[in-house]
């Protein structure tokens, strides 16, 4: 073979030495979107769990929300015949709605559904002289339509104190919180011990004025403020 055909050989092969780069390259790029590929399914994957578990999730409150309310609106029902017509309104034939009705009561007594239970809110006049946490004649009356009522349930029961912001300095009651812890314990001591509810069902609290439901800057507001709670517990 002579010297032209010798340069012409390494020439050939020279020239074909870039085929094995490009191939590594092209096997590296392979190895890369094959493990993006990988990565990224994993990721969807993951999406797709977290999708699937929030969702059970959101089912699982919807349901609980439902149960709730069905076991609010079942409780009211149960108690004090509280139904919601088509309109959404709310009516009843019970007695001791009846009660209130003839006694003119049905603007100091309010029944409610909340997140805590069944709540029966009574403006503290009804219960209470001013200043006093002896229950009245008329108080006696009216916890004793609401004992017969509570007997019907195994539910625990709360009962809360609340007044306005005027303060109160008495011998017997130096501050609000006292008076307001005064008058619940009174109420609980009557469903207790002349209604028969079990004590292991009941507790008590005093707010004072703490936990407004209306502006103390009306005399409107403040007879508002000053009340009564007893909450039937979900």
């Amino acid at each position: 073979m002579n010297s032209k055909d010798n340069a012409n050989k390494y020439e050939m092969e020279f020239n074909n030495n870039w085929l094995i780069t490009y191939s590594d390259m092209i096997t590296i790029l392979l190895c890369f979107f094959i493990i993006f590929f990988l990565f990224t399914s994993e990721e969807l994957t993951s999406l797709h769990t977290i999708k699937e578990s929030l969702n059970n999730q959101l089912d699982i409150l919807s349901n609980e929300n439902k149960d709730l309310k069905m076991k609010n609106d079942s409780l009211a029902a149960q108690l004090f015949g509280l139904h919601k017509n088509e309109k959404g309104q709310a009516s009843t034939n019970d007695d001791f709605m009846t009660f209130l009705e003839k006694n003119n009561l049905q603007d100091q007594v309010d029944v409610i559904e909340n997140e805590r239970g069944l709540l029966i809110r009574f403006r503290d006049s009804v219960l209470f002289q001013s200043g006093q946490s002896g229950i009245s004649q008329d108080g006696y009356l009216l916890l004793d339509k609401i004992g017969e009522q509570l007997q019907q349930v195994t539910n625990n029961i709360i009962v809360e104190g609340y007044t306005d912001n005027v303060p109160i300095r008495t011998k017997e009651y130096p501050s609000n919180w006292e008076l307001s812890v005064a008058r619940s314990i009174e109420v609980v001591k009557y469903l207790t011990e002349t209604k028969g509810i079990a004590r292991n069902r009941v507790s008590v609290s005093g707010y004072g004025e703490r936990n407004p439901i209306d502006s103390n800057s009306t005399a409107e507001g403040r007879a508002n403020n000053r009340r009564i709670e007893i909450i039937i517990a979900n």
